[in-house]
């Protein structure tokens, strides 16, 4: 962090930890290397939910600044560079997809025209699910994510020099838009890269239901991020209690979001028990991912509910740390359940490469992260409404 009010990233956290985020990366993915050459189709299956968990935990930080930015909060502000450094990461997101484009035959069914010819659902949903079209949506969705994060950052840490109060309106107006563009890209990128795994299968609450989980998992990690840097010596007298509390009620409340859409997702198809529609849970409820599913129902609801709706326990800045590790892997749990039953159909079998793609895309993710936080203040030192949101009071 290069200004006068607030210190350098030190120690540890500035030196040898991006260090050994980039070795556990490096290594992870050379694992996950090696893997391919044993079982291809289990590594672009375990490649593409660390993919996921990693994409969504950033589409959320770029909800959380979009919202912000839309609604002109004030008590955010010192929370606001968090996620913004978060989907800096965006460009490094699209490297990370580089791997799925040699794996799109091996995932995707609807890629091989010998299959299509044969199934009259496929030859309908042809006009949308080809590859030409599908590979313009990619770079679309990038496009989009990377100008939107972009133009977030730099009009921000511009404002760390200049002062200018212009840039927050321009980053207000972009907003305007800017929310529109990321409910259409995450909701149909949530289909292409997820929910056509299953050609057949369709629902119109699946973009909605993988939005709920981005943001309950990108609000956990910026609550983490924020607590470890305050752990460092870092924005302790910045970022106080009051927007953890805070930070914690808007967790709190898109998990319960989570819960409601993924219910109401189940129930419907339930009710209707249409075959075309009810396929997809019978296979996802088959043998031990029927285990899977009841700790879904248990860890990301009823665990949350009874231990986190407490005030207490969200301004505890260790039970808030708890429940946030808690969410971030209840989120993985959640990305596992609906993309591994793809490639293990009678049940849950674990792979090591499960973990080391987990590591290789987290190692790398956070090394730039943390590196990235060496050059720029860690809060907007020069926001209009940076008075406001240090004085805010969450009562």
């Amino acid at each position: 962090m290069k200004h006068q009010d607030s210190p350098q990233l030190a120690g540890f956290l500035a030196n040898q930890f991006p260090l050994i985020a980039f070795a556990v990366g490096t290594a992870g993915l050379a694992l996950s290397a090696i893997s391919y050459l044993v079982n291809p189709e289990r590594f672009f299956f375990s490649y593409l939910t660390a993919f996921m968990f990693f994409l969504t935990i950033t589409l959320g930080a770029l909800f959380f600044v979009t919202i912000q930015n839309l609604v002109r909060s004030g008590w955010s502000v010192v929370v606001r560079r968090i996620p913004e450094q978060m989907i800096s990461n965006f460009g490094l997101m699209a490297l990370f997809f580089i791997p799925i484009l040699f794996g799109l035959h091996t995932l995707y069914e609807w890629t091989h025209p010998a299959v299509v010819a044969g199934d009259h659902l496929l030859i309908t949903k042809s006009g949308y699910l080809n590859l030409k079209f599908f590979l313009i949506r990619v770079v679309f969705y990038f496009s989009v994510w990377i100008l939107l994060a972009r133009t977030y950052f730099t009009r921000s840490t511009t404002q760390d020099q200049t002062g200018d109060p212009t840039l927050t309106l321009k980053n207000q107006t972009t907003s305007t838009y800017g929310i529109l563009l990321f409910a259409i890209t995450i909701t149909f990128s949530a289909v292409d890269w997820v929910m056509s795994l299953t050609p057949h299968w369709f629902s119109t609450m699946f973009g909605v239901y993988i939005f709920a989980g981005s943001t309950v998992a990108s609000l956990a990690a910026i609550s983490l991020l924020a607590m470890i840097l305050r752990k460092a010596g870092y924005l302790a007298n910045t970022i106080r209690i009051d927007h953890y509390h805070d930070l914690g009620k808007l967790l709190y409340g898109f998990n319960i979001f989570w819960s409601y859409i993924a219910f109401s997702q189940y129930f419907l198809i339930w009710y209707a028990n249409i075959p075309e529609e009810t396929f997809w849970f019978t296979d996802h409820f088959r043998g031990s991912w029927n285990s899977v599913g009841i700790l879904l129902a248990v860890g990301h609801f009823g665990i949350p509910f009874l231990l986190f709706m407490s005030r207490h326990v969200k301004r505890n800045l260790v039970t808030h740390a708890m429940m946030a590790v808690w969410f971030l892997f209840i989120h993985f749990v959640d990305l596992y359940w609906i993309i591994m039953p793809n490639v293990s159909k009678a049940g849950v079998t674990f792979a090591w490469v499960d973990i080391t793609a987990l590591l290789g895309i987290g190692g790398i993710y956070i090394g730039v992260l943390f590196t990235r936080m060496k050059k720029y203040p860690l809060f907007p030192v020069k926001d209009p409404r940076l008075s406001d949101s240090m004085h805010f009071e969450n009562v």
